[in-house]
């Protein structure tokens, strides 16, 4: 799951699943098409499980991300694969998996939550078991702006307790979720947050704090009370100083940051509830359930106020959008 990134590829995106391969190649292809060819890595399998891997990327130009879910295997770098002078500096963090890495003098073990930074031009093996795993791979000319002694990250470990290693795996999450691809501008932006994340997280010099603590940390702290909010949604009872407490932020900093962006806890905590009020009006498996219901359990607790607020929202009635499906 460390795609190989070139300097002038296109944003966009891509999903691999070898489940879409055929049964009796399917180890074979995926070693040779996806794992030699794709992301310039040796890959085994590790047990007599059947293989999974399902990841899919974002590319934005220079950088890329990728979440998946795969089986134990066993991805290298080796000495004819380092040849190909891709040096990205690929930062793995394991969501609910271990890994094992084996670099130089180098052997430890990773937990979920933790990081691993390690650089592309250097020999050197990973172990995964079965989980599910995030990957970024960082163009080390970009990283070094930002880093300082660059040239250390032959291999890193970053631990859990990092805040803002968990502000970039959670930013990393929220692009992933995206239903399409970012665009040439949003790619721009999202990229140089990524970096300023990544560069946090690993130490950044002193001229590239401040940058990154006012643009990255930021927008991965927007995004983390944006899907809060999202999350908490249906609680009728979710206030602003639950949003705060949950960021170990206070109410003001939480106001400000999500006005930055020109939203309110508010506006977003409405907005969030009447898109899932929509979907659940869509959805054949409620259509026995009464609208007052749905409109309660999406935390609305005023059938009136729902009924406007959606009208107002989707240019029809709760009743009108039902009988439309």
């Amino acid at each position: 799951m460390e795609p190989k990134t070139q300097p002038a590829a296109p944003a966009g995106a891509l999903r691999f699943s070898a489940a879409a391969l055929p049964a009796p190649d399917r180890v074979g292809i995926w070693r040779e098409e996806f794992g030699q060819r794709f992301v310039r890595l040796d890959m085994e399998t590790l047990d007599d499980a059947p293989l999974h891997y399902d990841a899919s990327f974002q590319f934005l130009g220079d950088t890329s991300v990728g979440v998946g879910d795969i089986s134990a295997i066993s991805c290298a770098r080796t000495r004819p694969l380092i040849a190909d002078g891709n040096d990205d500096i690929v930062f793995l963090i394991p969501e609910t998996g271990v890994v094992r890495v084996e670099q130089g003098q180098v052997d430890e073990t990773l937990g979920p939550g933790d990081g691993l930074v390690r650089c592309s031009s250097e020999i050197g093996r990973t172990r995964s078991r079965a989980g599910r795993f995030v990957t970024l791979s960082l163009p080390v000319r970009r990283l070094a702006e930002r880093v300082a002694d660059v040239d250390r990250l032959v291999v890193t470990v970053v631990p859990r307790q990092n805040d803002a290693l968990g502000l970039l795996a959670g930013y990393c999450r929220m692009m992933m979720a995206r239903d399409a691809p970012l665009g040439d501008g949003t790619g721009h932006v999202a990229r140089e947050h990524l970096l300023d994340l990544a560069a946090l997280a690993i130490g950044a010099n002193r001229d590239a704090w401040h940058v990154a603590r006012n643009r990255g940390l930021r927008a991965a702290r927007r995004a983390q009370a944006r899907a809060a909010i999202r999350r908490n949604a249906t609680d009728p009872g979710y206030r602003m100083a639950d949003l705060a407490a949950s960021m170990h932020a206070s109410e003001s900093y939480v106001r400000k940051l999500l006005a930055e962006d020109g939203a309110t806890f508010s506006a977003l905590l409405l907005e969030a509830r009447l898109e899932r009020a929509r979907d659940r009006l869509a959805d054949p498996r409620r259509r026995a359930m009464q609208i007052g219901q749905i409109a309660l359990d999406c935390g609305f607790g005023d059938i009136s106020y729902f009924n406007r607020c959606f009208a107002r929202r989707f240019g029809q009635t709760p009743t009108d959008m039902r009988r439309a499906e």
